[in-house]
């Protein structure tokens, strides 16, 4: 297989990405993703979002010195704080519900241990970018939108730190991935990885969201 040029590579990439999001949307309904909430509930999402923050961070960090031009390594340093950052946040939130702001983070859920631990062994920036960044994190503005929704009248104050904070975060660094990818994934080797990074990470985020919202439900 030829390389292909940086933008038809992005689109083959959106492309396998959203394809995944329109069958994973339509499992997350089947098992109850959009049911009322409880105050339960809204704690278990939030002790959910702590590990996907920090793991986010955890995973990136060690990249971010390794990326060649300052102008994309600057702004994937500020990334990693501003996961760690709403990791914090959350984590605040957590205790003010007197919940243990670590109970997912100390006792993950199987599929999601074997989500951060297939990140955390990717070999490239490219593939690990492709994955996390450019992949799963690209549906967390999505469900996000919907969890507001439901609990802004229960939950106020919870509701406002996913509006105004993390979402508001997330949608500031959205161009960094797409241009790493155009960037750095230039030759048929390194889109072959990237591609297949984002189809198994993908497919265990999918895993471990089902298995999230499965438990949710004991």
């Amino acid at each position: 297989m030829e390389a292909l040029k940086p933008d038809e590579f992005v689109r083959q990439l959106v492309a396998t990405r959203e394809s995944f999001w329109e069958k994973m949307n339509a499992e997350r309904k089947s098992y109850g993703a959009e049911k009322p909430l409880t105050e339960a509930v809204v704690l278990r999402r939030l002790q959910f979002g702590v590990v996907m923050e920090r793991k986010a961070a955890e995973v990136t960090a060690p990249w971010v010195g390794k990326i060649p031009d300052l102008d994309l390594q600057q702004p994937m340093s500020e990334y990693v704080v501003n996961e760690l950052k709403h990791a914090s946040i959350l984590r605040r939130r957590i205790q003010e519900l007197d919940g243990d702001p670590d109970v997912l983070w100390n006792n993950p859920l199987q599929e999601l241990k074997e989500l951060w631990d297939f990140h955390a062994s990717l070999g490239s920036l490219c593939e690990l970018i492709a994955s996390v960044q450019f992949g799963h994190e690209e549906f967390f503005p999505r469900t996000s939108k919907s969890f507001i929704e439901r609990v802004a009248a229960m939950d106020p104050e919870t509701a406002s730190i996913y509006r105004d904070t993390l979402l508001a975060d997330e949608e500031s660094h959205e161009w960094i991935a797409p241009e790493i990818l155009k960037r750095y994934a230039t030759d048929a080797e390194s889109q072959r990885k990237c591609l297949e990074a984002l189809q198994k990470g993908c497919e265990l985020f999918g895993r471990a969201i089902q298995s999230f919202n499965r438990s949710t439900a004991n």
